[in-house]
C-alpha cells in the first residue's frame, strides 16, 4: 500500500503565502531556463469545442509534477469554475507518488505568482492605478499577488460580464482600495501602471494606442496559436517583451507568434522570465511599456506542488489516503 497526501484548494490558499511562493516559482523558471529541468511540451486536446492540457515536469529539488487541466468558458452558468485541475505529484527517485493536489486553486495561485515576479522585476517606479481586464476566477489571485509588489492608487477593472464586474469591485473594496468601472478596455487602462489582462479573449483587448507609460503589461489569456491579447501597437512601442517559455508562446498563443511573422519583432529580442529574474537579460529599462506574455508551464505546477506539499506535512494538514 502507498499513502498519498490530498490536498483541497482551501488548504494551498493557507499556506501558499504569495512572497513565499513567488521566490519559489523563480527558482524553477531559472532552472528552466538554464535547460535544468525535464519539461516536455503540453499536450492539447479539444473536448466538445474545449481546451484540455496534460502538463508535465521534473524540477530538480522539487519533483515530478504531472497535471490535467480544463478551460470550458461556459462553465461559470453552471456553477462551476472555467478552469479546473488536478495535479499529481511524484518522487523523482523512487517514483512514488506523493500527493494529489486541487489544480484549480494551485494554477490560480502559480499562475499569480509569475504574472507577480514579473511586477517586482519590471513594474514601473512611478505610482499609480492598476487596471485589471477580464474580472474572474484567475483575476482575484492575480491582484492579491501582484499587490505584494506593487501599491496603486487605485484599481480599474472591465469585464464583458456587469456581474463579474460588480462581484470584483465588491471584492477589490473589501482589500481597501478604490475601483473605477471602465466603459471600455481603453478606459480601463488610463493612468495605469500595471495593466492586467485574465480574459478568454481571442481578439486584442489591451491597445497600444491607449497605454500611459511607464507602464507593466501582463497578459495570460489568449492561449491557442490564432488568439491575441494584446494588438500589434502594444508589441511594436514594448521597449522589452518577456516570456515565460519562448517555445511555448510561439506554439500557443498568437501574441507573440503573429508579431514574429510579421517581422514587427526578433525571437532573439523576447527574454524569458528566468533569463531575467537570474540577471541575464533585462526586463525595465526606461520608461516605457514592458510586457510579460505567460501561457503556463508544468513547472510551476511541479514547483508549487511540492512546496505544497512539504508545508502541508509539516502543518499536520491534508487528507492521508492509501492506495
Amino acid at each position: 500500500m502507498t499513502e498519498i497526501l490530498v490536498l483541497p484548494g482551501k488548504v494551498l490558499e493557507d499556506i501558499l503565502s504569495p512572497k513565499l511562493l513567488v521566490d519559489e516559482i523563480a527558482k524553477a523558471f531559472i532552472a528552466f531556463s538554464e535547460g535544468r529541468t525535464v519539461t516536455p511540451p503540453r499536450t492539447v486536446m479539444w473536448v466538445e469545442g474545449n481546451w484540455w492540457g496534460i502538463m508535465q515536469s521534473y524540477v530538480p529539488g522539487y519533483g515530478v509534477g504531472v497535471k490535467i487541466v480544463n478551460v470550458i468558458p461556459s462553465n461559470p452558468s453552471r456553477g462551476l469554475p472555467t478552469i479546473q485541475a488536478l495535479v499529481t505529484l511524484f518522487d523523482p527517485e523512487n517514483g512514488s507518488p506523493l500527493a494529489v493536489i486541487e489544480g484549480g486553486v494551485l494554477t490560480a495561485l502559480r499562475t499569480a505568482a509569475a504574472s507577480a515576479l514579473s511586477v517586482k522585476l519590471m513594474a514601473p517606479r512611478s505610482t499609480g492605478a492598476i487596471a485589471v481586464i477580464g474580472t474572474g476566477y484567475q483575476a482575484r489571485y492575480q491582484l492579491k499577488f501582484i499587490l505584494e509588489y506593487f501599491k496603486p492608487t487605485h484599481v480599474r477593472i472591465y469585464d464583458i460580464r456587469r456581474e463579474a464586474m460588480e462581484k470584483y469591485k465588491e471584492y477589490v473594496e473589501n482589500l481597501g482600495y478604490e475601483v473605477y468601472v471602465a466603459r471600455d478596455p481603453r478606459d480601463a487602462v488610463r493612468e495605469a501602471r500595471i495593466v492586467v489582462e485574465a480574459t478568454t479573449t481571442k481578439t486584442p483587448v489591451i491597445y497600444g494606442d491607449a497605454l500611459e507609460p511607464p507602464v507593466h503589461v501582463v497578459s495570460i489569456g489568449a492561449h491557442t496559436k490564432d488568439a491575441r491579447a494584446l494588438d500589434d501597437e502594444v508589441i511594436r512601442k514594448a521597449e522589452a517583451i518577456v516570456v515565460d517559455s519562448r517555445n511555448a508562446v510561439l506554439e500557443e498563443t498568437g501574441d507573440i507568434r503573429i508579431p514574429l511573422e510579421k517581422g514587427l519583432i526578433k525571437l532573439e529580442e523576447v527574454a524569458e522570465i528566468g533569463e531575467v529574474a537570474s540577471g541575464k537579460m533585462k526586463g525595465r529599462v526606461g520608461d516605457g511599456i514592458t510586457v510579460f506574455k505567460s501561457v503556463g508551464l508544468a513547472v510551476q505546477d511541479a514547483c508549487a506542488a511540492y512546496l505544497a506539499y512539504k508545508l502541508a506535512v509539516e502543518k499536520g494538514l491534508g487528507i492521508k489516503v492509501e492506495v
